[in-house]
């Protein structure tokens, strides 16, 4: 089974509250007339002989997409675009309620017919990096468009840059996006670099119906004997209605006085398991440490398997705690009188 990953890690404290990311989806939808397969020479509009009147079909789309959303704590960002932003972002913001999604539905639905601009993907791109895009969030940022930037706002080459640059910024705020695109879409150059960048790839319409989203929920605490333990266990809590390949991988790590762990493993039957790596052995390791010992350990989904895409799977949190208990031993006491 395709899957698209998505997770961050974060360097957490020793004795922390951890908080569960909600889930944040931005719609970058462009609404210039090629949408309409309509042009603009000399201010003028008319029909494009070599365009498609798509408009009704992203619409259609857009709303059936946001009606599919059922969990509640994701927040959902419509912002139809030109050569820049057209709305205010908190006047198309709303949380996925009945009537929340109403809401945005019927402003896409009623959104008017706008005048003569070039495309510029690049600016919009810019705006929502800057102002929407939060790494407290798991940010899916869905561009909707015929087309690629218009040569007198740079053209191809300036937006292969910030697709390029996509990469980085998107692991460092927890991000991800898919550029769908409708009629001919991108060209060929466009689409090899969507191929080969982390954390972006192309979709076409239909693939939206393919797409499951799985919030991983790992357990907070792990309690652990010293002497009794050589590996740990951490359940991942997921909705019942998805289906977690076992072979999803993830990246274990502690690093500390105490521990030596960074291993890649497999989930299993909805749960991951490690080896417990120690700097010190058994007898020298309950002299260091007191009768309960909390460490931080950081997982990660692994970086590589984020090109595919019949699943979104998302950590909630990537900061766990190990319990290291140091359980003094049993002795035998012999009274001689």
């Amino acid at each position: 089974m395709k899957k698209i990953i998505l997770g961050m890690v974060l360097i957490g404290l020793a004795v922390s509250v951890i908080a569960q990311r909600s889930q944040r989806r931005i719609y970058l939808w462009d609404v210039t007339l090629s949408m309409f397969g309509e042009k603009c020479p000399g201010g003028q509009i008319q029909k494009d002989p070599q365009g498609i009147n798509i408009y009704d079909d992203v619409v259609k789309f857009l709303s059936l997409e946001i009606e599919s959303i059922t969990d509640e704590s994701t927040e959902i960002i419509v912002l139809p675009f030109q050569t820049d932003i057209l709305v205010k972002a908190d006047d198309w913001k709303v949380k996925v309620t009945d009537s929340g999604k109403r809401e945005i539905i019927n402003k896409i639905k009623t959104y008017p017919k706008q005048g003569c601009s070039w495309t510029d993907i690049v600016r919009p791109i810019d705006y929502v990096q800057t102002n929407i895009i939060k790494p407290d969030k798991n940010n899916l940022l869905i561009l909707l468009t015929d087309g690629v930037q218009s040569e007198s706002r740079g053209g191809i080459e300036l937006l292969k840059k910030k697709i390029y640059d996509w990469g980085d910024f998107a692991k460092r705020k927890n991000a991800f996006c898919l550029y769908v695109m409708f009629g001919e879409g991108a060209n060929e150059e466009l689409e090899k670099l969507l191929d080969s960048t982390p954390r972006i790839t192309k979709w076409l319409p239909g693939d939206f119906g393919k797409m499951q989203q799985i919030d991983l929920q790992p357990a907070e605490l792990l309690k652990i004997n010293i002497k009794d333990d050589k590996t740990a266990t951490i359940p991942l809590t997921f909705k019942k209605s998805a289906v977690l390949p076992n072979d999803t991988k993830i990246m274990v790590k502690a690093k500390d006085s105490i521990l030596n762990i960074e291993q890649e493993v497999l989930v299993k039957d909805g749960q991951i398991t490690f080896d417990l790596n120690y700097r010190y052995d058994y007898e020298k390791l309950k002299t260091k440490l007191d009768a309960v010992t909390r460490l931080p350990l950081q997982i990660e989904i692994i970086e590589d398997e984020m090109k595919n895409k019949d699943q979104i799977i998302y950590l909630t949190k990537n900061d766990i705690e190990l319990e290291l208990i140091n359980k003094p031993e049993k002795t035998l006491r012999i009274r001689i009188k």
